[in-house]
């Protein structure tokens, strides 16, 4: 989930073959596993919290098996929750 914290004119996001203009205080949940990008032509700084939702039909032993998932991904290039980046 995104929450736009600066949006400034310009800002925008695209998941599958949705693209948003970011809007300020407006979240955006969506599937992370689709294609997705974002652009700023702006001159301004953009800022987005983003948070990890876990999809409510996932059982406690998958999440579990994903989250391990990452660690090693994460272990592999040499840093942690470098997601993004």
């Amino acid at each position: 989930m995104h929450l736009p914290l600066i949006a400034p004119p310009g800002c925008r996001f695209r998941v599958g073959n949705e693209t948003r203009e970011w809007v300020k205080g407006q979240t955006w949940l969506f599937d992370d596993t689709i294609e997705h990008e974002a652009w700023n032509s702006s001159q301004q700084t953009r800022v987005v919290l983003l948070f990890e939702v876990w999809r409510p039909e996932f059982t406690a032993s998958e999440r579990a098996y994903v989250s391990a998932l990452f660690e090693s991904i994460d272990r592999q290039r040499g840093g942690v929750g470098n997601w993004g980046i």
